[in-house]
Order: structure tokens, then sequence, then C-alpha cells
């Protein structure tokens, strides 16, 4: 009879390797609920914002994301990011006050980052989400950004946050715990999220609080799970970025998108991706056999219908770029001058 022990070890090149094929798995059609994006399912395992017009949101000189941008890492994205006062960017019911504290979203790359605020009315201590379970081989390797912070899931009767759009869809995205500002009944979190292939230029967002243990259908038919709270995100305006002649490659201040039609999936081909810039100097963001990973979240889909490659890759980076100081971008040792 075979047992847990009789499986071989994962190796952490495999493990690394599924971790991010796997986030690039597009949504299949016929699957009718939704419950999980395929990202958490693994990290079970593994473990924006809007730069908004109008007079309901003011920008502030403090750090907005002080858990993914930590040590002011975030102050050149002033001017972007944006707050909102508690009336208007909050949800609740009996149980739960959701209130969104900042958010970023930078649609040429398809990158945001959000901030939110989750208050147990209940004041019973239970904590309505699970913390991932961080595998033995990326532990202590501060250099894979993801590795250092406590991402989030939800089981039946819990609350898993989702950044969506139109009748149905949703983002990629991963939501981590800020520990250090959380307590017992106030939950404070950090989200990355990426938009997917059919996301359409200009669409709203919206962020929602579902419970994987129910279900909602959408105006469109589409089953997803239930919805328990929701906060319509605002207009936003275009961030400044910089690309390639060929446009395969845009970079933000947070994020890059990469496409490859040669490439069958390109979350696992991008094995080496760095940012030069003009003062001579190098930030690598991914380096698979230096074990470096400087990204927050990572999504890949397919560009066009008519092919079943995983073609294009989003990432969230774990840094915001000044572009007045970029040159160029390498991936896979074939550099991309870039400019505006």
């Amino acid at each position: 009879m075979m047992n847990h022990n009789d499986f071989p070890k994962m190796t952490e090149e495999f493990d690394r390797s599924v971790r991010r094929a796997l986030d690039s798995l597009p949504e299949r059609e016929s699957k009718p609920v939704r419950r999980f994006s395929a990202k958490k399912i693994v990290c079970a395992g593994l473990a924006a914002a809007l730069c908004i017009g109008g007079t309901a949101f003011a920008a502030n000189a403090q750090s907005w994301f002080p858990l993914l941008f930590p040590n002011g890492g975030d102050a050149n994205l002033e001017g972007y990011v944006q707050t909102a006062d508690n009336a208007k960017l909050t949800d609740e019911n009996e149980h739960y006050r959701l209130s969104v504290e900042s958010v970023l979203f930078d649609e040429s790359a398809g990158t945001g980052v959000i901030s939110l605020h989750l208050a147990n009315k209940k004041q019973d201590g239970v904590k309505p989400f699970t913390l991932a379970h961080l595998i033995d081989s990326y532990q202590n390797k501060p250099d894979i950004t993801w590795s250092t912070l406590s991402s989030c899931y939800a089981e039946e009767g819990q609350l898993a946050f989702e950044v969506m759009y139109g009748d149905s869809g949703f983002c990629g995205s991963e939501f981590y715990l800020d520990t250090a500002r959380s307590t017992d009944n106030d939950y404070y979190f950090e989200g990355a999220f990426a938009i997917s292939g059919d996301y359409r230029q200009g669409e709203p967002l919206r962020l929602e609080a579902l419970d994987p243990g129910g279900t909602t259908v959408r105006a469109d038919g589409a089953g997803t799970a239930k919805t328990v709270l929701a906060v319509d995100l605002p207009e936003f305006q275009q961030m400044p970025y910089l690309t390639s002649a060929d446009g395969d490659v845009t970079l933000s201040q947070i994020g890059i998108r990469i496409r490859n039609a040669d490439m069958h999936c390109t979350v696992d081909e991008v094995d080496k991706l760095s940012v030069q810039l003009r003062d001579g100097s190098e930030y690598v963001i991914l380096d698979e056999n230096a074990d470096i990973d400087r990204t927050l979240y990572t999504y890949g889909f397919n560009s066009t219908e008519d092919t079943d490659r995983i073609d294009t890759e989003i990432a969230v980076l774990a840094r915001a770029f000044d572009l007045d100081n970029v040159q160029s971008v390498t991936i896979n040792g074939e550099v991309y001058p870039l400019s505006r």
C-alpha cells in the first residue's frame, strides 16, 4: 500500500515551474462555477489606484502600500495612488465591514495594487480566511519576494478577495495579510492583481469578498463563488509607461507585460528578466537559477482566441520604477530597448 512517504520529494525547480504554469491557466468557459483562481489552489499547499478624477479622492504623502512597497518604496507613485473616504469605498453586513484604503491600477501593463481593511463586527476573534503554508524549500529566501509575505486563501464559509470587472470577469490576484497591523478582529490586507485576457480597456473594476461555499449567478449567466461584500472602484487615469519597438514589452512603474508568440507558456519559459537603468545599474526581477523572483504576482493568458499558447505574461513588480531612469529590459538574454 502506498502512503505519503512513498512519493518522491518535490524539487524546488519543479515546484516553482508548476506554481508559475498554473498561474497562467486561463479559465475554461465550460466551467460552471469559479471558486478559486488556479494560483490560490496551489498556494494552499505553497503558500489599484485608480488614479481617480473627481473630488471624492485625494492623494496623500504617506506610504499607501507599506507591506508591498516597504520603507517608502511607493513614494514615486504620488499623484497616481488615491485614497477614499470610508463612505465611498465601503460595504458591510451584520458580520463584517470591508473598506478599501488605497488602490492603484495601471492599464498599460494591466497591473494593480490595493490595500483594504476588514473589520470583524462580531468581535469573536474568528478569522474569515486561512494563511497559506509556505513549503520548506522557499523558506529564508529574501530575494523571492512573495515568499516573505503571508498569502491568504478561503475555505468554505470564509472570504476570498477578488478584483472583478464586467459581469463575471476575474483578475488574477494574490492577497497578503499585513500581520504587523492586524489584530484578532481587524485585518489589513494588501493585494496585487493582473487583468485577464478578456478585459476591455476602460472597464470599471470592483473588489468582491466571496464565499467559496456558495454560488452567485451573474447577469451573464455565469456562476461564481457567492458574493458577500462588494465595493465598486472608481475610474482611473492612464499612468506613464514604456514599450519596446515591436510592442511586445510594456513596462510601467509597477508592472510588466510580455508577449512572445513563439513561447508555449511565457510564465514557465521566461527564466531571466531584468531592467537596465540609465545610470548603468541593473535591477534583476527574475533569475530562477539564482533564486530571485522580485514579483508580487504573475499571471499568463493567451492573447488571441485562435491560439492555445500562453503567450502573454503580466507581472506585478515588487519595486516602483522611475521610468525616466529606465533604458531597456532583458528577457532570457535578449535586450529590448524601451521608449515612450
